[in-house]
């Protein structure tokens, strides 16, 4: 371990300044986008509803609660502050005094909670259990397991992890993978892959979304706010790094990761 782990008091910290930038943001895209309603960006282009106590679940929650009462509630109430703003200052700033108490109530939990990378078969890669139907495309998952270091502080980790992920994919009759994520954009992340991979990369999706394929790049090797990217955000108006997804054949991808 190289990095000390993160406190519960930076964690803390963390939870307040990912709601305040998703504050920022919320305020721009509606500014942006008359068309679109406040319960659509709130619910689906950033994420808050799962670090309130609100969610009663683990931080991917299974259920669906955007149709309860006690969430039409909240909704309802930062909307109206929503409307009550003059400037996305002022909006991010009640907004998030209304927002903290939830966010209290749920931080030690939220801390304690590791369910992110609870079902990863590889290391710091998961993979689904099934195909892409039709295909023989099997879809992988990123999340760090090497938490307060980076997994790409560990090149022969990364190297057995691919290893297994190649084993179990081939066992279930792969002959590609293939992810949509954020690191695509991301010069170490492609180090990583063959030829094959660059060449298969889409366009940036820019159509923003509230998972962590847009998120997680805010968040740093210890699970503290990427100060740096967020600020890149707040200056800029856009995100560093979109997603962009890729595939390429098992074999291609076994001799690269072989020859590191």
């Amino acid at each position: 371990m190289k990095n000390q782990p993160k406190t519960l008091e930076e964690h803390r910290e963390y939870l307040y300044q990912i709601v305040r930038l998703k504050l920022f943001f919320l305020h721009k895209v509606l500014k942006e986008t008359p068309k679109l309603t406040f319960a659509d960006a709130l619910e689906n282009i950033v994420d808050i509803f799962r670090k309130t106590d609100l969610n009663p679940e683990a931080l991917n929650p299974t259920g669906y609660y955007f149709d309860t009462p006690y969430w039409a509630e909240f909704r309802d109430a930062l909307e109206a502050i929503w409307q009550q703003s003059r400037t996305a200052a002022e909006f991010e700033e009640n907004g998030f005094e209304f927002i903290k108490p939830r966010l209290d109530a749920r931080c030690v939990r939220d801390y304690r909670d590791r369910s992110a990378t609870a079902w990863n078969q590889c290391g710091f890669l998961r993979h689904n259990f099934v195909l892409t139907p039709g295909t023989k495309r099997l879809t992988f998952h990123i999340s760090n397991d090497k938490q307060p270091d980076s997994f790409f502080d560990y090149p022969e980790y990364i190297k057995e992890c691919f290893l297994k992920l190649l084993d179990r994919a081939e066992n279930m009759g792969a002959v590609e993978l293939y992810t949509d994520t954020w690191l695509n954009s991301y010069s170490k992340w492609l180090a990583i892959f063959p030829d094959e991979w660059q060449k298969n990369l889409s366009e940036e999706n820019r159509d923003v979304r509230w998972h962590f394929g847009f998120w997680g790049q805010f968040i740093n090797s210890r699970g503290c706010f990427n100060y740096a990217l967020g600020n890149y955000l707040r200056e800029t108006g856009h995100f560093r790094f979109y997603p962009r997804h890729s595939f390429c054949s098992t074999a291609s991808l076994r001799k690269k990761i072989e020859s590191m």
